[in-house]
């Protein structure tokens, strides 16, 4: 737990002075009991990734700056063999699919105006942090849509793990330009209820992505000197 949340800060998905959810929202997020989350803010507090205030406007704040992404990415996907970033792109695609397809037949008029804007904030994202979280705002609230709790349970987790991989694919600005694209024709098919598009198009997005992280690996997660 402490593991993943380490993660989350060093990777800017949770940024410096954020403050983090309640305790009771972050143990049903990451699926832990509350003395397993308590134990890993307490380690967080020791390595003073984290503070607590207490009283009106307090709760747990990000204290750590956030790293140089690029950096960081490249450090925490160095471990990744072959079959482990096929595996995390496989059940990221299943879970995403799915819950494309519920989303095509519970969406709400207001999740769609939230997925609708998923496409352009990655078409305008000037950089490849600003474009990984287009990418995990879109699919979290894709799962959202679904309303299924442990959906999104999952995909929370998922783009927490698998951010250090969009953080080297969105490098690429005709990989960010084609995925924006594939989300809007997802947020279409979500909005018409078009459950095997909504389906078909979330798993086509994804491994677009897969596909250039598998390339990116095989060569050896090449990043530019002056950038990183």
């Amino acid at each position: 737990m402490a593991e993943r949340l380490r993660t989350a800060i060093n990777l800017g998905v949770l940024a410096q002075n954020e403050h983090l959810p309640s305790e009771s929202e972050l143990a049903a997020q990451f699926n832990v009991s509350h003395v397993t989350l308590r134990e890993a803010l307490t380690e967080l507090r020791d390595d003073g990734l984290v503070t607590t205030k207490r009283g009106r406007g307090g709760g747990t704040i990000i204290a750590a700056p956030r790293p140089n992404q690029l950096r960081v990415a490249v450090e925490q996907v160095s471990s990744f063999s072959r079959h482990d970033l096929r595996d995390i792109s496989d059940w990221r695609r299943a879970v995403a699919s799915e819950a494309a397809a519920l989303a095509a037949e519970r969406a709400s008029s207001e999740d769609i105006t939230l997925l609708s804007r998923g496409g352009i904030r990655l078409a305008a994202a000037h950089d490849e942090v600003e474009a990984r979280r287009a990418d995990s705002r879109f699919f979290i609230e894709l799962a959202a849509s679904s309303q299924s709790v442990r959906l999104s349970r999952s995909m929370i987790s998922l783009q927490v793990e698998y951010a250090p991989v969009l953080t080297l694919v969105y490098t690429d600005s005709q990989v960010r330009r084609a995925v924006a694209h594939d989300m809007q024709d997802i947020m279409i098919a979500v909005r018409e209820a078009a459950v095997a598009p909504a389906r078909d198009g979330t798993r086509a997005a994804l491994d677009r992505v897969a596909r250039r992280a598998a390339r990116l690996r095989a060569e050896g997660w090449p990043v530019d000197d002056e950038r990183s």
